[in-house]
């Protein structure tokens, strides 16, 4: 797997099928997002992950949160998963300053050459955060790309988020965090 942390290397890019997200600890939902990119590989896309450093919430709070497993970790079971590409945003005031129409035509459009984008309900990007579901649908349209949206994956009928895996591991309950993060007991 490709990692790329400069933007200015994204030149000639195949074809590719990006999701966008943190994907601390890769979870269910983010698993679910990752086979809908590689698979996408059969039609001649570069399956790709696009994340972010640091996180918006770091960027924005100042808070560090607690990491589920390791940068090393995630690129080991992203390339594990079948990822070609993992492009790490370098998040900074100004790049998160980029307007959501900008961050879909400059990056994903022109860098990445995307021509899928697999993306969870609650999508939020650009400045402000007002890139969103309605917008990416909008914009698939004008600039001829395929948008799919996926509802949240749950477990025990509640969503998964990298939040409820750390709680469940502060409370000393792997079982569930090791559920939520579909790893067998051993491997945590």
């Amino acid at each position: 797997m490709k990692i790329i942390r400069d933007i200015d290397e994204l030149n000639n890019m195949p074809m590719t099928a990006v999701c966008i997200g943190k994907f601390d600890g890769v979870h269910l939902g983010h698993r679910k997002l990752i086979d809908k990119v590689v698979s996408m590989k059969s039609k001649g896309y570069k399956a790709c992950v696009f994340t972010f450093d640091p996180s918006p919430e770091e960027l924005f709070t100042g808070i560090k949160p607690t990491t589920i497993c390791s940068f090393e970790e995630k690129n080991k079971i992203l390339a594990t998963l079948g990822i070609d590409i993992c492009v790490v945003f370098p998040l900074t005031l100004k790049s998160a300053a980029i307007s959501a129409e900008d961050f879909v035509t400059k990056i994903l459009l022109e860098k990445l050459n995307m021509k899928y984008l697999v993306a969870g309900e609650d999508l939020s990007f650009g400045a402000g955060g007002k890139g969103n579901r309605v917008l990416i649908e909008q914009m698939a349209k004008e600039y001829n790309f395929t948008v799919e949206i996926i509802e949240k994956v749950c477990y025990e009928g509640v969503q998964i988020s990298s939040s409820r895996i750390r709680k469940a591991m502060e409370d000393s309950d792997y079982e569930l965090a090791v559920n939520m993060l579909g790893k067998k007991k051993e491997k945590l």
